[in-house]
């Protein structure tokens, strides 16, 4: 069941580009408390993509995948998701989904996939969010970090935390950043702690205790304290 929406922060989130060198500025496309399904915060921590410099025959497809990315991306920010999934033919634009596609192969394809994956899972959709994370293939280690922990999430909103527990673990421990690995291991503590297993649960927990960042320390400390296991 899903919860009420709470406001999504992201900063700029689509690449810029000048000449078929592209460089992706830094973004924190989703944070890992935008969403509560079932009552349990899903935890899909920020994918931040730095200094990703592209070159290849697929410029030109980059650029207009870029553009079409930045239409949409409008409506996943206001958390209107159906149209960010399916686009707005009307108004002239593109859905992630045909992004996605009629671009696959391209950086920014691989961005829209993620974003394509959030959506289908905040409209509910579990079993084609799964799909466009189990299908996608990044390159880099931050995208990669990003789909294990989009399918972390998936698998928490089913409540099936053993598994979540995991993959959030993987994706925290494949990209090494504070905020994106501070977020990965609550959530793999929180799910290892749902799923029974409170040896793993304050292992990673204490990881976190030891940040510091005063508030994922904080964060760490209560749900230690909430499980019993300080």
């Amino acid at each position: 069941m899903l919860t009420a929406k709470k406001k999504i922060s992201a900063r700029e989130a689509v690449p810029t580009s000048s000449t078929a060198d592209f460089f992706y500025r830094a973004q924190e496309w989703f944070s890992s408390n935008t969403k509560l399904v079932g009552g349990v915060a899903l935890g899909v921590a920020a994918v931040i993509i730095i200094g990703y410099l592209y070159v290849s025959g697929k410029a030109a497809d980059d650029i207009a995948a870029n553009r079409e990315l930045r239409k949409v991306q409008e409506y996943y920010q206001q958390q209107q998701y159906k149209i960010a999934i399916a686009g707005d033919p009307a108004q002239g634009v593109m859905g992630l989904e045909e992004i996605t596609d009629k671009y696959s192969g391209t950086p920014t394809a691989e961005v829209a996939g993620i974003y394509l994956g959030n959506a289908y899972l905040y409209s509910g959709d579990h079993d084609k969010a799964l799909a466009v994370f189990e299908d996608a293939s990044p390159d880099t280690d931050m995208l990669k970090a990003a789909v294990l922990a989009g399918r972390a999430a998936v698998h928490e909103a089913r409540q099936e935390y053993g598994e979540a527990a995991d993959l959030f673990e993987r994706a925290a421990r494949l990209f090494k950043n504070d905020v994106l690995s501070n977020e990965r291991l609550l959530s793999a503590g929180r799910a290892y702690a749902l799923a029974g297993n409170m040896e793993n649960a304050k292992e990673v927990l204490d990881e976190v205790a030891l940040s510091d960042n005063q508030q994922y320390k904080q964060e760490a400390q209560k749900l230690l304290a909430q499980y019993g296991l300080e």
